[in-house]
């Protein structure tokens, strides 16, 4: 069953067209839908300001893959490590006067986890409503007592895929999770990246050697996004909410007061166990296809499948600056070998590898050619593109473009460049685990 799935996602990518053909470009803005000539004008414009000929390909694209329009008029933030995310969001929530809307992967019964569910609990007991929607398994360490506290108060509650038979679990979609990482306040905010909601963000990285990285400040990033997608986080949210049996109260967009930004930005989500091809993975496939310069890629599990690879040292071969950030230390050794056991070829093509080992590297983020970026919950490997629900924003234009670029450039300081000849001399031990890996790598 594993090799067929993955040899449909291969066959899936194989036959995909050099360009995804597009209708016509679905853009809203502060005062709503965008005519198609508008929405035309708004794209080449960005264009033409981002010095970029592929963008246009690029929204092409990500405008076919959305069940939702792309939006103009956003002001998106970088937020690096939790100490800043995690006070952002907590000051979002503590501004919230109608309604707030969390869905994680991971909610701890922490001390991190503790100052979100207080926070959340004095929204409710204020009339705000607010809905939380966390994953069964990844967040199975958490007591009962922690959850019932919250919906005491009013918080109202949606567990994803119960993993326990006695309370209504499937043992046979255990695989199947929630990985979105989403919050909405009162469709004026909204954020989105790789962080849960635990401790082990609670402390930044540090970029210097540390006796347990494993515990102490991962390396994440998230976005703060203001503007009109906004409405598409809590379209997503509300859609997953009433999915899983809820009831939502229909609400109107929220017309801010001046124009939030100049950003356009798409969301793309991906469905778990549904034997489908992750539209987070098309958006990839279809942006390095047409880089012409630059393919920077920082990711905490990389495992892709052929496909993924293929097109990464093609664009290698063809003279694009391909670097690929990774983890030196990770929670997931088994993934960390998968990843190992694909930098000899893509060496040998060209690609640059580098490592993070003094933190735990647990972002998911990619630019390309300075245009087209992407920050979100999705990891490249086999669970995210088959077995996980995934939501990834896609920022389109060089202001962006140029923060990631720069974040990119200060995390390779703290990073080690993987050299080929070195790593050809590596222990055997080493190759004997990441020929071990591939075993497993389409359950990790």
């Amino acid at each position: 069953m594993a090799a067929v799935l993955a040899a449909g996602l291969a066959a899936a990518c194989a036959t995909a067209p050099p360009v995804r053909e597009s209708g016509p470009i679905r853009l809203d803005g502060e005062d709503g839908p965008l005519s198609s000539r508008e929405a035309n004008n708004t794209i080449n414009t960005l264009a033409h300001k981002s010095g970029s000929d592929n963008l246009k390909r690029m929204v092409s694209s990500l405008n076919a893959l959305s069940d939702i329009p792309l939006y103009t008029d956003n002001h998106v933030e970088l937020l690096i490590d939790g100490p800043e995310t995690y006070r952002r969001m907590l000051e979002a929530i503590g501004a919230a006067q109608h309604y707030v809307y969390l869905e994680t992967y991971i909610f701890a019964d922490d001390e991190a986890g503790m100052a979100f569910a207080e926070a959340l609990m004095e929204k409710s007991r204020a009339s705000v409503d607010v809905k939380v929607i966390y994953d069964s398994f990844g967040s199975m360490d958490s007591s009962e007592a922690f959850f019932e506290r919250m919906e005491v108060a009013g918080v109202e509650l949606m567990e994803f895929n119960e993993v326990n038979p006695v309370e209504g679990g499937n043992p046979l979609t255990l695989n199947n999770r929630d990985h979105r990482k989403i919050l909405v306040v009162d469709g004026k905010v909204a954020f989105t990246g790789g962080l849960n909601v635990s401790s082990t963000y609670s402390r930044g990285s540090s970029g210097r050697p540390k006796p347990d990285p494993i515990r102490e400040g991962w390396r994440d990033t998230h976005v703060e996004i203001r503007g009109t997608a906004v409405h598409g986080f809590e379209t997503k949210f509300s859609e997953h909410w009433l999915a899983l049996g809820g009831e939502i109260e229909s609400r109107e967009a929220v017309e801010s007061e001046e124009k939030a930004g100049n950003s356009v930005v798409a969301i793309l989500s991906a469905k778990g166990g549904d034997n489908e091809e992750s539209n987070i993975f098309a958006a990839y496939i279809d942006a390095m296809r047409v880089a012409g310069e630059r393919i920077w890629i920082t990711q905490a599990y990389f495992a892709p499948d052929d496909r993924f690879m293929a097109l990464l040292k093609q664009a290698a071969q063809r003279g694009v600056d391909v670097r690929l950030l990774v983890p030196g230390v990770s929670d997931s050794s088994l993934v960390l070998n998968a990843s190992r056991s694909r930098y000899r070829k893509m060496l040998e093509a060209g690609v640059r590898i580098y490592e993070n080992r003094h933190d735990v590297l647990h972002a998911k983020t990619a630019v390309i050619d300075g245009v087209w970026s992407t920050v979100g919950s999705s990891n490249l490997d086999y669970r995210s593109f088959l077995h996980n629900d995934e939501i990834n924003a896609f920022v389109l234009g060089a202001e962006f473009g140029e923060e990631m670029e720069a974040q990119f450039r200060r995390d390779l300081e703290n990073a080690q460049e993987i050299q080929l000849e070195e790593w050809n001399d590596r222990s055997l031990w080493q190759k004997i685990k990441e020929k071990l890996s591939w075993t497993v790598e389409y359950w990790l």
